[in-house]
């Protein structure tokens, strides 16, 4: 049909147009119907095993819920006193509208500290010793080295390196590798002294909130 379009008189042009925009309306709201009941039952997953991200497999394909978190700055002056002038000035950029841009690993922080998804109970080679599946030492390297505290990465990171071609979940671990990762990033940023104190402190200066989301993964150049 695209193909001899110059041929179509302008009249028929509109009403294909109209169709289908009429179909890309209806075929949205079914998708968004669709993902809402992916999102829901990602919710309930979550809540019920603790964690913050599931995902789904079909036949051609999987379905990822993600939460996520969004951090705004409330106190910039007094949380820039907490942390230090240095750790401020090197990893968080002011922009015109005056909106705060920290730098990634600082803001994971932040958002750790708000919502107390830290433990410095227990640190990775811990967890190792404890895994449904325990990694030997080369693969301990490997996941050192890769694991950063976000669980769609990690989770491929955990399958790649110690259970590939399955769909082992790791609810668990992925769970303390992320509180630890996070436990790592707030000694790398604060001073150990009145460690707790600055940790309330801080939770003063911010506020967090939570995003869901859905992705769909498929082979996009495979027809239906």
């Amino acid at each position: 049909m695209l193909e001899g379009l110059n041929k179509v008189d302008t009249r028929t042009l509109i009403c294909l147009c109209i169709d289908n925009d009429r179909r890309m309306k209806d075929m949205k709201k079914e998708m968004d119907a669709l993902k809402a009941e992916l999102q829901a039952r990602g919710v309930r997953e979550m809540e019920d095993h603790n964690v913050k991200f599931v995902r789904y497999y079909g036949l051609e394909g999987n379905a990822s819920v993600t939460e996520s978190l969004s951090l705004d700055i409330l106190n910039p002056d007094r949380l820039k006193e907490i942390v230090g002038s240095g750790v401020w000035d090197m990893k968080v950029k002011r922009t015109e509208d005056i909106k705060y841009k920290c730098n990634p690993k600082f803001e994971q922080m932040l958002k750790a500290v708000f919502t107390g998804d830290y433990t410095f109970d227990m640190t990775l080679e811990e967890l190792f010793d404890q895994m449904s599946i325990v990694p030997d030492s080369k693969q301990r390297a490997v996941l050192k080295k890769k694991l950063k505290g976000d669980f769609r990465k990690d989770y491929e990171t955990l399958r790649s390196v110690l259970a590939p071609g399955t769909d082992t979940a790791f609810e668990e671990e992925l769970w303390y590798i992320y509180r630890i990762k996070n436990a790592e990033l707030i000694r790398a940023f604060l001073p150990e002294e009145l460690l707790d104190r600055t940790l309330e402190e801080l939770r003063k200066c911010i506020l967090v909130e939570n995003k869901l989301s859905v992705t769909i993964d498929y082979d996009e150049e495979k027809e239906g």
